[in-house]
């Protein structure tokens, strides 16, 4: 029976959907809901891997959503700059509020306030400890955390469309062979059907050989459906309509090594990773938050002006107030202004040994794995197993050998080719990982021009 260990659990993880840079023109880049599905997936096979990333991240609408985040983010930076808005007063006094006028002994009016009062003024919020300035710099590095953290979005992104486009070749390559010997278990049962019947062969040798048919039959569909959901994954990271059509890429699973693909192993910078410098932009924002609330404690100066008209008479005034800060003294807020800072230089360094964690894993996983692909490769151990597999077959067919002897060939050779194609699939994804891991993969948001 085929196993799904190693790899194919890795696949089913890749099932929850969530290098080297290439440019579209664009000429070439069409929206999904503008365009052919089925012309775009006919694209798909002549793209190579960057063309696709490049594609999805113009496409897939959860990759579009997030990167609003960032233009949201401008309003917040608007917002900080602004001062406050001056308040316009217009009073109108007709004195009496209520009742007649009286009279006295004699009966005379008695005047309760003369003519009518107008007073029109205004009043304006002055900044005198320099509030606005520092929101404007706390602002500015929440802006940058917005910015990092939809670039690690995009890491991560891509990472995921990456793996998943390995998955898609490893599991092609699986039932491309697979398929391979199902025929030719096919083609040899009907042969040994016919011996069967001449007595050259026991009908038990002819049962054997049926299960073991089934077997390879069971591993081979049980691919095709593996290959049908990892597509579905595909089609949703690149943005596209799901379609019942075989998904073609461009790629085929061969082993190169990481000399030959130019990736090294030891020129990195963990402090370019997009999660952490996100933290640190945080980090920043927080300590100089702490000088915001001190200042926003100190208040604002109102200063106000009207003029008064009575009658003939008309005059104008100034005034001027400024709360006295004796018992809320924003004590509370600059102490959690405070201790906020110091867990967000707590959560920068565990991010930096995380990463470091995780680079170390990566590269002693991508090394093992290569290891061992050039003992593959210098050993020569396919073609010397197929070489094997193919004289088992021809002796078997010819009568020179037992069944026994050709099936553990065929298995031998099977389970071979199954384990070299998983190994380079977990090969090509350790590479993925460790280039996400150091930041290598994904954009420079910053550079990017839609973001703007």
């Amino acid at each position: 029976m085929f196993p799904i260990p190693g790899a194919l659990f890795l696949l089913f993880f890749l099932n929850f959907f969530s290098g080297k840079n290439s440019t579209l023109g664009a000429d070439e880049v069409v929206s999904s809901d503008k365009s052919d599905s089925t012309e775009i997936e006919d694209n798909l096979a002549k793209w190579d891997l960057p063309h696709i990333e490049e594609y999805a991240t113009l496409n897939n609408p959860l990759y579009l959503a997030e990167k609003q985040n960032v233009n949201a983010a401008r309003g917040d930076m608007i917002t900080a700059s602004l001062y406050r808005n001056p308040l316009f007063v217009f009073q109108e006094q007709i004195i009496p509020a209520w009742g007649s006028p009286q009279q006295d002994v004699f009966g005379n009016t008695i005047s309760s306030g003369g003519a009518p009062e107008i007073a029109p003024g205004f009043t304006q919020d002055i900044d005198i400890n320099g509030i606005v300035s520092q929101r404007v710099k706390v602002s500015r590095h929440a802006f940058q955390a917005q910015i990092a953290s939809f670039s690690d979005f995009d890491r991560l992104f891509r990472l995921r469309l990456r793996q998943n486009y390995w998955a898609y070749l490893y599991i092609t390559e699986l039932i491309d062979f697979q398929k391979e010997f199902y025929e030719n278990y096919s083609d040899l049962l009907e042969l040994n059907r016919f011996r069967a019947e001449k007595g050259d062969i026991s009908p038990l040798e002819l049962e054997r050989l049926e299960l073991e048919r089934v077997r390879i039959e069971k591993d081979y569909r049980d691919a095709e459906i593996l290959r049908v959901q990892i597509a579905k994954n595909i089609r949703l990271l690149i943005g596209i309509p799901q379609s019942n059509r075989i998904l073609a890429l461009k790629g085929k699973l061969e082993f190169y090594s990481t000399a030959e693909l130019k990736v090294d192993l030891e020129e990195y910078n963990i402090e370019d990773r997009a999660d952490l410098l996100a933290l640190k932009a945080k980090m920043m924002q927080s300590q100089l938050n702490i000088e915001l609330k001190r200042r926003e404690s100190k208040s604002y100066l109102n200063i106000g002006g009207e003029v008064r008209k009575k009658g003939n008479e008309s005059f104008f005034g100034v005034f001027a107030t400024i709360p006295l800060r004796i018992f809320d003294r924003g004590q509370g807020e600059i102490l959690k202004a405070e201790e906020l800072h110091k867990k967000s230089v707590m959560e920068v360094e565990a991010k930096r040994r995380e990463i470091l964690a995780e680079v170390n894993a990566a590269k002693k996983e991508l090394r093992s794995r290569e290891e061992l692909l050039l003992n593959y490769r210098a050993t020569k151990l396919l073609e010397k197993n197929r070489n094997v597999k193919d004289k088992s077959t021809l002796a078997f067919i010819r009568g020179a050998s037992n069944l026994v002897t050709f099936l553990e060939a065929e298995r031998n050779y099977f389970h071979l080719l199954k384990g070299y194609y998983e190994l380079t699939y977990l090969y090509y994804n350790a590479i993925e990982f460790y280039r996400a891991s150091v930041g290598r993969l994904g954009m420079n948001i910053a550079e990017d021009s839609t973001i703007k």
